[in-house]
């Protein structure tokens, strides 16, 4: 299927004319091609909550690649500061690759279930949302699909941030483009509502700015998406590379500490990684044991007998030597 980046304002109806955004470049952030490793905030601790759906999961980014979607790259290219990932939710091979963010969901279930990640006080937000409310299909866009009441519930998805973590950097994505000519038109107009709904924050004292993704895949042309919405394992690298870029042209004076102790993730091993355990799920029971342990059972006849002055003993072999402990089993005390 072709790729169709063509300026959309030419083909939409008179429904669908896409109106000029009025927000400036001090709001609306452009890919600048900054090399990695560039120190952001003078070294402080980032502390990023990757929000939206299934893009941000990494949807496909498993199928011959690590699973990390753009966050393993966007954790490379942030070299010159500690990065420690928020969120509630996890995949891919990465140590730390924590997000917000829920394949097939749109903006409405974002924000119903960010609270929990947004509670660990991450100073730097990266949202893209909105993909899944431009979809024809009604299953999918639950709240419907008119670009005007996403740019709305967007703006919704945002107070709820700047009211958990008022001291946090938010970054909003002109969401990246598709090329199913269903979902096409309306995301475009989407796109082009983004910039206001963020100016109107930005406005208003917040530390808030749209950053343009709709470039994404005019610069890298048709192969860079899997299926018209999700990109291939490359594409989200380069993906990584340009949430990168975006957030070192954060200003400086913006980036803060992050509140509050790193979030608390369990080891490799440790029964929390899994939801921890369940304690709805009763013990098994394996019935009545058979050694009788009340006195005169089979229990105490044994040990009495094995004790006893009657009890026989192995003469040792000469040859035999004692040959020390030879491993303690699964405990440092062989427990």
């Amino acid at each position: 299927m072709r790729l169709h980046w063509a300026v959309a304002a030419a083909v939409l109806p008179a429904s669908l004319a896409l109106p000029a955004p009025t927000a400036d470049g001090d709001t609306i952030l452009q890919f600048k091609s900054t090399p990695a490793g560039k120190q952001i905030a003078n070294g402080l601790d980032l502390r990023i909550l990757p929000v939206g759906d299934s893009i941000t999961v990494g949807y496909g980014s498993d199928i011959g690649g690590d699973g990390d979607g753009y966050r393993r790259q966007l954790w490379n290219d942030l070299s010159g500061n500690k990065v420690v990932f928020a969120g509630t939710e996890t995949s891919g091979t990465m140590e730390d690759g924590y997000f917000a963010a829920w394949s097939g969901k749109t903006i409405q279930f974002i924000a119903d279930h960010i609270e929990s990640s947004l509670e660990q006080r991450p100073n730097v937000v990266l949202v893209a949302a909105g993909t899944n409310d431009m979809n024809p299909n009604p299953n999918i866009s639950t709240e419907g699909n008119d670009p005007a009441q996403a740019a709305d519930r967007l703006g919704n998805l945002i107070d709820k941030i700047i009211d958990k973590c008022p001291d946090a950097t938010v970054l909003v994505a002109m969401i990246i483009d598709t090329c199913d000519p269903a979902q096409e038109p309306r995301t475009q107009q989407y796109q082009r509502l983004i910039p206001n709904v963020v100016l109107k924050r930005k406005n208003a004292g917040r530390h808030v700015l749209a950053v343009d993704f709709t470039t994404f895949g005019p610069r890298y042309g048709k192969d860079i998406l899997r299926d018209c919405i999700h990109p291939t394992n490359h594409g989200y690298k380069l993906m990584g590379d340009y949430w990168y870029d975006f957030v070192t042209q954060i200003p400086s004076d913006w980036v803060q500490s992050p509140i509050g102790r790193a979030p608390n993730r369990p080891a490799l091993g440790d029964s929390n990684l899994n939801g921890g355990i369940d304690n709805n799920i009763p013990p098994p029971d394996f019935g009545k044991s058979p050694i009788d342990s009340k006195p005169g059972g089979s229990y105490h006849n044994v040990r009495d007998w094995a004790v006893g002055d009657g009890a026989a003993k192995c003469n040792l072999n000469p040859t035999w030597k004692a040959t020390g402990k030879i491993a303690e089993g699964l405990g440092h005390n062989g427990d």
